[in-house]
C-alpha cells in the first residue's frame, strides 16, 4: 500500500508530531511519503522542527507554497497529490481539506482520502465548509474521518450520524531518554528554589486556546500560598504580545525556556505535567506524560477526560476556571507520591502507543 501523509509543515505541534510518528511507524511495512505543503525554507528552524525525526524509510517532500488559500495553491496541491498515485491520502490540519478540495472531488476514485480531527469536533469542525464536505464525501463513503478519543468520537457521531468515521486512540512513539538527559537534569535542578521543590511541566505553543494566562495566574497563586514548586513552560511564541503579557504575570518560580526537541528528557525529570487548554482533541503532550509515567493536572477537556483517571494517575479540575485549577494543583501537591505511583504503574501496557495506533489506521484505510 502506498500512503501519502499530508501536513502544512513540521512546526512544533501535536498534529505535526503525530504525523511524523505515524509516518515512521507505517513505513515499517508500507511505502510512505510525507508531504508538507508550505514552503519549509521560510523560518526553517520552525517549519522543519520535526524534519530530522522523519525516518529514512519515509520520503519527505515539500511543495513550497508561500501564499494562503488561493486557486493557484489548490491547483498545486491537486497536482502534487495526483502525481503520487497513492492508495491512501491522509490529511492533517483543520484547514487542510480546503487546500485539497480539488483533489478530494477529482481523485477519490483512485485514492482513498482520510482526515484526522486533531481538535474538539465542536470547535471548528461543524462549520458550513465541514458540513458540506462531510455530507457529500463523508456520507457518500468517499472520505473517512478519525476522532482521536472516545469523547471526541461521540461528539463526531452526534454531529454527523452517517459519517464514515472511526475512533482511533491517539498514539505516541516511546518516550526514551537522549544523550542530553543528565544535562536536562542539571538544568531543571538550577530552576528549583530548593532541592526538594516539585517540578511541573507545561508543553505548548503560546496560544489563547492553551489558556496559559489562567495557568500562570493559578500557578502564581499556588506558589504564593506556600507551595514549594516550579513550573517549566516549553513552547514557542512567548515573544508575542500575548506571550509578553503572560510572562509579565509570572513570578520567579515560572520558567519559559522556548522549544525543545528532547521533551521526553524534561518530562522524565519532572514531577507532574500541566494541561490548561480550553479545548483539545487528544493532545500528544498528555500522551507523552502518560508514557513518561508522570501524573497529569488538567482542565476537563476532550482527551484529558479519556486519559486521566481522576485522583489516580492525575487530577482533573472541575471547570476551566482559575479557582478550580488552583484546587487541582493543590490536590496534586498534597497527594503527589500516590499520584506518581499510579502514573508509573500505568506506564507499561499503556494503550496510547504509535504501534497500536498505526495498526488501527491500516485497518481503517483498508475498509
Amino acid at each position: 500500500m502506498k500512503i501519502l501523509e499530508v501536513v502544512f509543515d513540521l512546526r512544533p505541534g501535536g498534529a505535526e508530531r503525530f504525523a511524523v510518528d505515524l509516518s515512521n511507524e507505517l513505513s515499517k511495512s508500507h511505502d510512505v511519503t510525507l508531504l508538507a505543503i508550505k514552503d519549509d525554507s521560510v523560518e526553517p528552524e520552525q517549519a522543519q522542527f520535526y524534519k530530522f525525526d522523519v525516518s529514512d524509510r519515509v520520503t519527505y517532500k515539500n511543495l513550497g507554497l508561500r501564499k494562503g488559500f488561493i486557486p493557484k495553491s489548490v491547483w498545486r496541491v491537486y497536482k502534487a497529490i495526483k502525481k503520487e498515485k497513492a492508495d491512501v491520502a491522509h490529511l492533517h490540519g483543520h484547514g487542510m481539506p480546503m487546500f485539497c478540495i480539488m483533489a478530494l472531488f477529482l481523485l477519490n476514485r483512485r485514492t482513498k482520502f482520510f482526515q484526522t480531527f486533531h481538535s474538539d469536533i465542536n470547535n471548528g469542525y461543524t462549520s458550513f465548509f465541514y458540513r458540506f464536505l462531510i455530507k457529500t464525501l463523508g456520507y457518500g463513503n468517499k472520505m473517512g474521518f478519525v476522532a482521536l478519543s472516545e469523547t471526541n468520537y461521540r461528539d463526531m457521531i452526534k454531529a454527523y450520524p452517517k459519517i464514515k468515521g472511526a475512533c482511533i486512540l491517539n498514539g505516541r512513539a516511546p518516550i526514551v531518554s537522549t544523550a542530553h538527559f543528565e544535562e536536562v537534569k542539571t538544568e531543571i535542578s538550577s530552576y528549583k528554589n530548593r532541592s526538594n521543590s516539585l517540578v511541573y511541566i507545561h508543553v505548548a505553543r503560546c496560544n489563547p486556546v492553551k489558556n496559559q494566562v489562567m495557568l500562570v495566574e493559578a500557578f502564581s497563586k499556588f506558589v504564593e500560598a506556600g507551595h514549594d514548586a516550579d513550573l517549566i513552560i516549553i513552547g514557542d511564541g512567548f515573544d508575542s504580545e500575548l506571550g509578553e503579557s503572560i510572562k509579565s504575570k509570572a513570578g520567579d518560580r515560572i520558567h519559559f525556556i522556548g522549544t525543545r526537541k528532547n521533551v521526553g528528557d524534561y518530562l522524565m525529570n519532572a514531577d507532574a505535567f500541566c494541561l490548561s487548554s480550553k479545548y483539545e482533541g487528544m493532545p500528544i503532550t498528555i500522551l507523552e506524560a502518560c508514557l513518561a509515567g508522570i501524573p497529569i493536572v488538567s482542565t476537563p477537556v476532550c482527551g484529558a477526560v479519556d486519559v486521566v483517571e481522576n485522583k489516580k494517575n492525575g487530577i482533573l479540575s472541575e471547570s476551566l476556571s482559575l479557582d478550580d485549577y488552583l484546587v487541582a494543583l493543590e490536590y496534586s501537591y498534597s497527594h503527589m507520591q500516590n499520584l506518581k505511583k499510579e502514573a508509573m504503574g500505568k506506564k507499561d501496557g499503556n494503550p496510547y502507543t504509535i504501534a497500536t495506533c498505526a495498526e488501527k489506521y491500516l485497518e481503517f484505510f483498508g475498509r
